[in-house]
């Protein structure tokens, strides 16, 4: 065999064993994560004003919610509103809260009840990207 054979073969098993194998069957690893759950409305879903979901990134609440959502009484179902804040940051989020505005939503100046929450750090990374977070919320 000659020396430019034994480079070229030599080549060729460097380059085959060299390349890695893709596994088709691993998932790759989420871009964004998700917080998801079913709040569980208990008494009557009032006529007038509106209630209102939010996910914040800091407690007490500084500043506009990472996302929010409108609920009326045609989104709740059996007393249950499900909701989905999707395409999230990977970060930690500080609650999860819904209100009670009487006179409707308006930033300043406005009378809200806070009717439910959960208050504690939710963690959306990359390998845990999806939470669930299921929330009792009361209207007086």
């Amino acid at each position: 065999m000659n020396q430019l054979t034994k480079i070229v073969i030599m080549s060729f098993l460097l380059i085959f064993i060299s390349c890695e194998d893709n596994k088709a069957d691993e998932e790759p690893l989420p871009e964004f994560g998700s917080i998801s759950g079913a709040v569980n409305f208990i008494g009557t879903f009032p006529d007038t004003g509106e209630a209102l979901i939010t996910l914040d990134t800091q407690w007490p609440v500084a500043g506009p919610p990472a996302g929010f959502a409108y609920i009326t009484s045609s989104d709740v179902q059996n007393g249950v509103y499900n909701y989905t804040f999707s395409n999230l940051s990977f970060r930690d989020y500080e609650a999860v809260t819904v209100t009670y505005w009487p006179e409707g939503y308006v930033t300043a100046g406005s009378n809200y009840d806070l009717i439910g929450s959960y208050i504690e750090t939710i963690s959306v990374t990359q390998n845990n990207a999806d939470h669930t977070i299921n929330i009792e919320a009361t209207f007086n």
